[in-house]
């Protein structure tokens, strides 16, 4: 009784270690998924309450990855997102492999995208080349 009680638990043990990166590797897609349409780029409290945003939340779940992993994951986000999702995935980068940064800044110098940023209560509209000049003078706390 004990053995076969023993047998149980180390099976529904395997089952989960053998399910887990998986449904790790799937929370990173949903996260990368969200930040690419994410309405506004924003660090710190926001809002009324001052609340941490949405987009901080998931940026910060694939920063938390395995290098390789997260590093992946912002290279998809700067090629599927929108202004605001390039900007997060510039964010991380630029924690990652500064040198990467540095290049897709450069080309962000040509690009018209706009990012609609949100710092406490207000929301402005900012050229997204200027927002990787703010990411790189170290504007944003990450």
């Amino acid at each position: 009784m004990r053995t076969l009680r023993s047998v149980k638990w180390l099976l529904i043990l395997s089952v989960v270690c053998i399910t887990s990166p998986g449904l790790a590797n799937d929370s990173i897609d949903a996260a990368v998924n969200r930040l690419s349409t994410i309405e506004r780029f924003a660090f710190g409290g926001v809002g009324f309450a001052g609340v941490t945003s949405k987009g901080e939340i998931d940026f910060k779940l694939v920063l938390a990855q395995p290098r390789l992993t997260a590093l992946n994951a912002f290279e998809k986000l700067y090629t599927i997102g929108n202004p605001q999702g390039k900007s997060y995935a510039l964010a991380g980068l630029k924690k990652l492999v500064p040198q990467r940064f540095t290049e897709l800044a450069k080309a962000s110098e040509k690009s018209p995208d706009v990012v609609e940023v949100m710092r406490g209560c207000i929301v402005s509209h900012e050229p997204l080349h200027d927002v990787a000049k703010q990411i790189a003078q170290g504007k944003f706390r990450f």
